[in-house]
């Protein structure tokens, strides 16, 4: 397949993964965008921009995670997905123009990644892809890095609102007892520490952990069928009903959202989460003892 095939072919494919293979074969073309968007949550949480500075993908820029497509001023565990004017600033700022094709990558397991993604998304721009497996998966394939830093040119993308993508605390309470309500966060973290009791999971929520969803060697997702066994056997209402992704602060559900979207199912995200639903003392925590 020549390189302006495989372009349109992935333009119109409707998952939401890309691979190392065929973001490779597309790196000459002006029109794909590769954002690199390491960062972290360990304390404190942050962008990465030094591991971008000392390799990345070649023709990547470095996007940051705390900065863009984010509410201002908030803390960032209870930041929201921006509202289009800051969103429409991104996309200038990062030269994102409607033709465009934009890859994501991280070294986090696709939550920052994830994240970008389902914020590009609610503000309209419906061709974005995740790199599968990430940074990691594509260092291991000896696929070309570089040093250099590309200048942006300003884009032109308008938002358009599709708010139908993520839901709030409000939303969320209306519509969490007639959904299946996963949260993706690791089992510890659902579990909750008996000596806080505002720690723990929303009552009702299942937990479906995002690591469960990856191959422990690649970090790539696990194929369809394997997605949807640990689905069935730890969420089966998930085929049945809408999902509602949700996790400690909408990052680690993004990565339950790719693997549902993989699987043309699809689902919303609770944005904010855990970190949300715990702020009023007056909304229950449930705990695994």
């Amino acid at each position: 397949m020549d390189t302006k095939t495989l372009f349109d072919t992935i333009r119109t494919d409707p998952s939401p993964l890309i691979s190392a293979a065929q973001l490779n074969e597309l790196l000459t073309l002006d029109a794909v965008k590769v954002f690199d968007v390491r960062g972290t949550w360990s304390t404190p949480a942050r962008a990465l921009p030094d591991d971008f500075h000392s390799g990345h993908i070649a023709g990547a820029v470095f996007l940051d995670w705390t900065k863009h497509f984010i509410e201002p001023d908030i803390r960032l565990g209870l930041a929201a997905i921006a509202d289009r004017e800051v969103a429409k600033h991104s996309f200038r700022e990062l030269g994102i123009n409607q033709g465009d094709l934009v890859v994501l990558y991280d070294d986090n397991s696709h939550m920052m990644a994830g994240r970008m993604w389902i914020a590009m998304r609610r503000w309209g721009f419906q061709n974005v892809r995740v790199l599968d497996g990430g940074w990691k998966f594509w260092q291991a394939q000896g696929l070309p890095t570089s040093t250099d830093e590309p200048v942006l040119q300003p884009g032109g993308f308008e938002p358009t609102d599709m708010p139908e993508l993520t839901i709030d605390i409000d939303e969320f309470l209306t519509e969490r007892d007639l959904s299946c309500v996963i949260d993706a966060r690791g089992a510890a973290n659902f579990a909750g520490n008996p000596d806080d009791p505002r720690t723990g999971h929303i009552p009702g929520s299942i937990n479906v952990p995002f690591s469960a969803l990856l191959d422990p060697q690649s970090g790539q997702f696990l194929h369809n069928d394997a997605i949807a066994k640990v689905l069935d056997e730890r969420a089966p209402g998930w085929r049945s009903s809408s999902v509602i992704a949700t996790c400690g602060s909408g990052y680690a559900a993004t990565v339950l959202l790719l693997a549902l979207n993989k699987m043309d199912k699809g689902g919303t995200l609770f944005d904010g989460s855990f970190a949300v639903w715990k702020q009023d003392p007056n909304r229950p925590v449930a705990q695994v003892t």
